[in-house]
């Protein structure tokens, strides 16, 4: 349950590095209460070692890298319990557009 949620929380955040990286793009000019210094390369690091850290850590947690019996029982059920909460979540967001 624990690692479950782990996956899902982590997955949660790849989004926000590219966010970051567009927003500075396309409303450079906002003020905010704080601002990341650096050229347009530095950004692209700021966004791209969180985000790949962010994978490499769900790779390691959530997929079965080995086929052996206990390797199975204990990640396969993290990554199976992942796609379907996933898939809910997406049914919901869908059905809700639908809705309005």
């Amino acid at each position: 349950f624990f690692s479950l949620n782990l996956v899902l929380f982590l997955l949660s955040y790849i989004p926000v590095f590219p966010a970051f990286y567009k927003l500075r793009k396309i409303d450079p000019e906002t003020p905010r209460p704080f601002k990341v210094s650096g050229s347009d390369g530095i950004l692209k690091v700021y966004m791209a070692l969180p985000m790949i850290i962010i994978i490499i850590s769900l790779i390691f947690t959530a997929i079965p890298l080995q086929y052996d019996k206990a390797s199975l029982t204990e990640q396969l059920p993290i990554t199976i319990g992942a796609i379907i909460f996933i898939v809910i979540g997406e049914l919901i967001i869908k059905f809700k557009k639908i809705k309005k």
